[in-house]
């Protein structure tokens, strides 16, 4: 297999978020998580305009099967766990000091990964905030696995945080491979940062230990090309006053070597662009913002790429 090194073709990215478009906040009622969800519904809205509309999913009961036939669940009973949600949500937003009265809140029945990639679609949002739950497969409803599955169905950028997220952080690290979506993850990460704060761009190089000539040559070659084009991204981005970026680049594995440097650095945000990929690629080595959210301590930011 020969690998190729980056090029300076010309890095174009479109902006995903559009001034003023909804942010969309999933929950639960999770009072665990509520807090948190609602700090960042706020982050986002103040850096991206537009408001915070809460969205609530039931889950649909599935039927029973009894012998040969199906037990199908009444509607009435689906609706009626409908209604509760979304008392709850109302009743979580009420307590939360971060939440607004002015918010709404929406609850629908049906698969939580599907809808809410649809209902994002549908109302045009910039963004979907999710929670981060626990590291398990007894996630909550809204827990990781459920930000996973939406994001492998979203169109629209994702910001996932854990129960602990308070606001905009200070320092940001945004994986770069130098793609449309990287460059807008780091464009969305920038604008979340608080003043004064700091951006930093890391590529993560492939590692190599192959005594081959060519191989060798390639490896120069290749960080020959990166300063260009790392330049060209800071010009796109255009920081704005008293915010720092800085580039940086490590080598490894892309998801653990940006997921210890962000761990290292205290990073409060981990910003990651997504790539389509196929189930045979999904089945056996999963993808970057996949396993970057599985593990990650801190908020991450997927942004996906353009269908």
């Amino acid at each position: 297999m020969v690998a190729i090194a980056p090029t300076l073709t010309p890095l174009v990215s479109t902006d995903v978020s559009p001034s003023g478009a909804p942010i969309l906040v999933a929950s639960d009622g999770d009072a665990a998580l509520v807090d948190a969800l609602c700090s960042a519904a706020r982050l986002a809205a103040a850096a991206l305009g537009g408001t915070p509309a809460v969205v609530g999913v039931s889950e649909a009961l599935p039927g029973v099967a009894a012998g040969f036939d199906a037990l199908t669940i009444p509607v009435t009973l689906d609706e009626e766990r409908r209604t509760t949600l979304q008392a709850d949500l109302e009743r979580a937003l009420s307590i939360a000091a971060a939440a607004d009265p002015s918010w709404t809140v929406t609850t629908r029945t049906g698969s939580p990964s599907r809808v809410l990639a649809d209902e994002a679609t549908t109302r045009g949002a910039s963004l979907l905030v999710m929670g981060i739950g626990r590291h398990n497969p007894l996630d909550r409803l809204f827990g990781t696995e459920t930000t996973l599955a939406t994001l492998r169905e979203s169109r629209v950028p994702i910001l996932a945080v854990p129960s602990h997220f308070v606001g905009a952080p200070m320092h940001a690290v945004a994986g770069l491979d130098f793609s449309a979506a990287s460059i807008e993850a780091a464009r969305l990460a920038l604008r979340m940062l608080a003043p004064g704060g700091r951006l930093t761009l890391v590529h993560v190089r492939p590692r190599f230990a192959h005594p081959s000539a060519d191989w060798q040559a390639w490896d120069v070659e290749y960080g020959r090309t990166l300063p260009p084009l790392f330049a060209q991204v800071r010009e796109q981005l255009a920081a704005p006053e008293g915010v720092t970026v800085e580039t940086v680049t490590v080598r490894g594995d892309p998801a653990q070597a940006l997921l210890a440097f962000a761990h290292n650095a205290d990073a409060g945000l981990v910003a990651v662009g997504t790539q389509r990929h196929s189930l045979v690629e999904r089945l056996v080595v999963g993808s970057v913002a996949t396993r970057v959210l599985r593990a990650a301590r801190s908020a991450v930011l997927a942004v996906p790429a353009r269908a």
